[in-house]
């Protein structure tokens, strides 16, 4: 499979060098105009199966390139194949595979700081933040900013809870970068929730449980 780059930040960026982790990748290219030390440079997405992007302007550059795109936005968009791949999605992700789920949560640098209503402990080295509660894909998630270079999932069931907790530009770019794996025709990640954790963990994110 052959993976074209839309250059629209250090998200997708850090996406296309995690996505050299999955033997399923045949070659991942940048749609110029770029440069790029790490990766082919080409003119057109002539030859790719799927473009990846992040931000409010990748699908209007995968349409005008005629590709469907992996993306990190959180809503269905004109040729979007997959979208939610992002630290929040990922946390939805976590949350279905969790029976009577009683909190999801995300802590991320990139959320910013507006108006919270109660607070929620993070793992360490995040900790307690206050949170606000929204709605995403029809999944009620509680969201924090984080003070710090690190970002947090949580899941709480009733039995369980399952964190995964990194360095927030690199759990974005495997959030990202991962949804390649729920490509099942158009949808967000967390319809094809196991095997795109399954490819989140395989490109280097560890996630916890504890009782």
């Amino acid at each position: 499979m052959k993976v074209g780059l839309l250059v629209t930040g250090d998200t997708s960026v850090r996406a296309a060098h995690s996505l050299q982790a999955l033997s399923s990748i045949s070659e991942v290219v940048v749609i110029g105009p770029a440069t790029s030390k790490s990766f082919r440079v080409v003119d057109t997405a002539e030859g790719c199966d799927y473009l990846v992007g992040s931000g409010l302007d990748a699908p209007d550059q995968a349409r005008r390139h005629g590709k469907p795109l992996i993306w990190d936005g959180h809503n269905r968009a004109e040729n979007v194949a997959v979208w939610g791949a992002s630290p929040v999605g990922l946390a939805i992700a976590l949350a279905s595979r969790e029976p009577d789920l009683r909190l999801v949560a995300v802590a991320h640098p990139d959320i910013d700081d507006a108006r919270t209503t109660r607070t929620t402990r993070f793992p360490y080295p995040v900790g307690r933040l206050g949170v606000r509660d929204e709605q995403i894909g029809g999944h009620p998630v509680a969201v924090a900013h984080s003070p710090s270079e690190f970002a947090a999932c949580l899941a709480v069931g009733a039995e369980r809870k399952v964190t995964v907790v990194d360095d927030a530009a690199f759990l974005s770019g495997v959030a990202l970068a991962a949804g390649l794996a729920a490509v099942t025709g158009s949808g967000p990640i967390w319809d094809a929730a196991l095997p795109y954790l399954e490819t989140a963990t395989e490109m280097g994110l560890v996630m916890a449980e504890s009782a």
